[in-house]
């Protein structure tokens, strides 16, 4: 029986609130408006031609309303409709805030709605507003616009076909080619909203920011603080400067540092070195020169034919006072596809002024049929693809020969050449050993060639090795098949390491 009462309680408390409010409304709205008061004017005439109550002004006129004053060179008082219409150095004073200045006036008393025409001013204490058309309610306090018009509020400067004025809020609505002005910067946007208090611009639509660095911001919805300089940019946002694009579903940015996040969707576009840069989180310091990303990292490397992906935990770029990228690099988990090449590593740095690329521990590359590990692994690049290959230190090359068999080339360091994107030709320099076997012209085995050698040179064709140079002190033997163990038929060092090979571009998300 408890919740009953309570809910009847409650009911009863709901209605005559209900009830009180109306009350209030009714009672406002059966107020009396106040007669329009003339305090001032050098002459006072009637004027039958107009009506039996019209009375014609002129000379220094003084009107009052409740706490509104308005004065002009003449007007016409219409007393059966308490309103008026003011001529010639119009002016209405509201309190100690608000001023309008124009040559003409309508004013109805009764609604206290007024409108001013031509050479219109309206200043809000700090704010003016510079119209020739402009409606204002002195109750509700809101001013429009709807043939353009022009707002100065310190050193800010906005202009619109339309605009609102909110001055008991002090808010402005801005719609159709509206411009906001701002040192250094400019914003075009189709609608706005503006305080002149918090000096934050709100902006519900396409919209553009462009600084005097030649820098670009875009978004369909946000906010700009003109005091701060600080912003959030919604829905098809990004920041563009001469060398970089950063895209993300949210971003904050703070343009007096060119710091910014951004969060989903993020992606950042080199369009100097053809790289783009996609994760879940972005953070970027113009100032600083730097930028991280993070959460299903995918970083593109694009190429005349085709282009290589890699993936990793994070990512980190520097980059000069221009936005030119000075460095990429990935740390962690490291994985790379190209439709040639395919590669893992802990971790990697692209480097932009010399175009290398360097595979940090534990780095494995795959070319065709060849697999090559090293200590470390540089590759030098150009716009067509990888150019040239540096493995450095406990440098090694495999291929397979059949399900059992590797050919192998080992040494201290090794340089490789490509042609067509397909190593060609390869330099050992140091401790050199290779096994390779040999076919007839029916492609049957016949033999196994093992060679110790310093230094050599070897031609690659079809993914496998053609010819072999032994520069110095060279020691080789042919062996028939089977002659040789099974472990006379390993290098030291080897490592067959296909099960970490990424098959495509989307498979270098998984992880080793």
């Amino acid at each position: 029986m408890l919740k009953p009462l309570i809910f009847a309680n409650f009911m009863i408390r709901y209605f005559f609130t209900l009830i009180f409010a109306f009350v209030i409304l009714f009672a406002k709205a059966q107020k009396s408006p106040s007669k329009i008061e003339l305090i001032h004017a050098n002459t006072l005439e009637g004027d039958d031609a107009l009506g039996k109550d019209v009375r014609r002004l002129l000379g220094d006129v003084v009107f009052k309303q409740e706490n509104t004053f308005m004065y002009c060179d003449s007007a016409y008082l219409y007393s059966a409709t308490n309103s008026m219409d003011a001529f010639g150095n119009v002016r209405i004073e509201q309190g100690d805030t608000i001023s309008l200045t124009g040559d003409i006036l309508k004013y109805n008393g009764n609604s206290r709605q007024a409108r001013l025409l031509n050479n219109i001013v309206f200043s809000d204490r700090k704010m003016t507003l510079i119209s020739q058309n402009l409606n204002y309610n002195l109750d509700t306090g809101i001013a429009d616009y709807i043939e353009g018009g022009q707002i100065v509020d310190g050193t800010d400067t906005l202009t619109s076909r339309f605009g609102t004025y909110f001055s008991n809020q002090k808010k402005l609505a801005f719609k159709k080619d509206v411009v906001l002005k701002h040192p250094g910067h400019r914003m075009e946007t189709d609608t706005l909203v503006y305080g002149t208090v918090s000096k934050v611009a709100e902006f519900y639509g396409p919209c553009y920011i462009r600084s005097n660095d030649s820098s670009v911001i875009y978004c369909e919805n946000g906010w700009y603080n003109t005091a701060t300089d600080k912003a959030f940019f919604s829905k098809n946002a990004f920041v563009q400067n001469k060398n970089q694009i950063l895209k993300g579903d949210s971003l904050f940015f703070d343009n007096n540092t060119s710091a910014g996040e951004a969060f989903k969707n993020v992606s950042i576009t080199d369009t100097t070195e053809k790289v783009v840069v996609n994760s879940d989180y972005g953070n970027y310091n113009g100032e600083k020169g730097y930028s991280f990303m993070t959460g299903n990292l995918l970083m593109t490397k694009m190429f005349e034919k085709d282009s290589l992906f890699m993936h990793g935990d994070s990512l980190i770029s520097l980059f000069d006072s221009t936005g030119k990228a000075i460095s990429y690099a990935v740390y962690h988990n490291v994985r790379m596809y190209k439709k040639d090449l395919q590669a893992t590593c802990d971790s990697l740095i692209y480097t932009a002024a010399d175009s290398l690329l360097f595979l940090y521990h534990n780095p494995v590359l795959w070319n065709e049929a060849n697999q090559l590990t090293a200590d470390t692994i540089s590759m030098l690049i150009s716009s067509e693809g990888i150019r040239k290959l540096f493995l450095n230190q406990a440098a090694f090359i495999t291929s397979k020969e059949d399900s059992i068999r590797f050919n192998q080339l080992r040494g201290k360091t090794m340089v490789g050449y490509f042609e067509d994107n397909m190593l060609s030709k390869i330099d050992v320099f140091g401790n050199g050993q290779s096994i390779y076997f040999a076919r007839n012209k029916k492609n049957e085995l016949t033999g196994v060639n093992r060679a110790d050698c310093s230094n050599m040179i070897i031609i690659i064709k079809d993914s496998k090795i053609s010819k072999l140079k032994l520069i110095e002190k060279p020691d080789a033997t042919f062996y028939p098949i089977g002659e040789l163990s099974a472990s006379e038929l390993m290098l030291k060092g080897f490592n067959w390491q296909e099960n970490k090979r990424p098959v495509d571009k989307n498979d270098i998300f998984r992880k080793n």
